[in-house]
């Protein structure tokens, strides 16, 4: 789908801020990745960062677009990088990607210099097709693209397929983040045209009924039909949106993050912590998209009763309370609800490790520490 907007636009503000979760979870990756493959001593590995829609470079009002904002949280991190990154700027539009080519000149030679920048290419073309031949290429050769992170900023809601998610999400170390606008899927669902697009988009027909419902439904059955879809076609482990509206509550678009990794969902949630609050974030609460709520307003009661009622009765380690909290929650933290079940007699700890102090739940005993919740 064609986007009408000019070669360089305005940003608007919830632009930048999921500018900002991309940048904070760009940096937690790069150190987590470099670390894994300085431990592992995999010689010669690099990391892949894709931008596949990367626009201009800049915005109307001078502020960076996601490939300048990629290129400076690399060479301005604060971690002693060992293990350097490829950037790969895809843009169809061929003024736009005239435009980023003399953006990204100004930081090619610190690049270089750097060493934390293994190369910086730019590509003329449709995302979908630079990237498919990008993975029949390696797969001829027999490697493999990750570890990857692959942001899929696009437009509309037709330039990505579920086929070229669930390729990438094939891959070993392989992360997606990207966009899928329901205004302007809401906009064309009665124009026939467009239904082979959007079947495309969802992997198969799952998404037709939305046809019969009345408007208030849509959006709960898209967002459930797509979810469903990233995990069970596209073999998707962990799958976490949130949603995105304008200054007046009106639903524009979701943000998915997609990883077969519990420790890169728990950054990335870390990075949606992170951004300032601006009132035009909402996130799921626990899975259920008819019930959103105010992200920054989910506190530590709502995940104690979360938890409580969730759990009551069961018995399970740490890890696997951390795993529900993760998956299920909106929240990222959750030593302190435990901490305070556990003082309301809510919540016991059989067989304690030696020495352990009530209320506490060392890091070390994630995998092997029992809670009883109780009912």
């Amino acid at each position: 789908m064609a986007d009408r907007l000019p070669t360089i636009w305005e940003g608007a503000a919830h632009t930048f801020a999921k500018h900002q979760i991309l940048e904070t979870y760009l940096k937690a990756w790069t150190a987590i990745m470099c670390s894994q493959s300085s431990r592992l001593g995999i010689s010669g590995a690099q990391l892949l960062f894709v931008d596949g829609f990367a626009g201009p470079g800049r915005y109307g009002g001078g502020q960076d677009g996601s490939p300048i904002l990629a290129i400076k949280s690399i060479l301005s991190h604060s971690h002693d990088l060992k293990v350097p990154i490829r950037f790969l700027f895809i843009e169809i539009d061929k003024e736009r990607h005239a435009i980023l080519r003399d953006a990204i000149k100004p930081y090619e030679e610190q690049a270089a210099r750097s060493g934390r920048i293994s190369s910086i290419r730019l590509k003329q073309g449709d995302c979908e097709t630079v990237l498919n031949k990008m993975l029949d290429d390696l797969e001829k050769e027999k490697r493999k693209v990750g570890p990857a992170l692959f942001f899929l900023d696009q437009s509309g809601y037709s330039d990505v397929s579920m086929e070229l998610i669930r390729r990438i999400m094939s891959q070993p170390l392989c992360e997606v983040f990207f966009y899928l606008n329901w205004d302007h899927m809401n906009r064309f669902l009665v124009d026939q045209t467009k239904w082979p697009s959007l079947s495309m988009t969802f992997g198969g027909d799952d998404w037709r009924p939305v046809l019969s419902l009345e408007m208030t439904e849509r959006p709960t059955f898209i967002l459930q039909t797509y979810r469903t879809a990233l995990k069970q076609k596209a073999s998707i482990k962990y799958v976490w949106h949130f949603v995105m509206c304008d200054s007046n509550g009106k639903l524009l678009y979701w943000l998915f993050f997609c990883t077969n990794s519990l420790r890169g969902l728990e950054e990335m949630k870390k990075a949606m912590w992170r951004v300032d609050p601006t009132g035009g974030f909402r996130f799921s609460d626990k899975n259920n998209p008819s019930q959103l709520s105010l992200f920054e307003n989910y506190t530590d009661n709502m995940l104690i009763e979360d938890l409580f009622t969730s759990l009551r009765g069961r018995k399970m380690t740490v890890a696997h309370v951390k795993e529900f909290v993760l998956t299920e929650t909106p929240a990222y933290l959750y030593k302190n609800a435990l901490n305070i079940l556990e003082k309301q007699n809510k919540l016991t700890v059989p067989n304690p490790p030696a020495g352990r102090r009530k209320g506490t739940f060392p890091d070390e005993y994630v995998h092997e520490m029992c809670l009883q919740f109780l009912s």
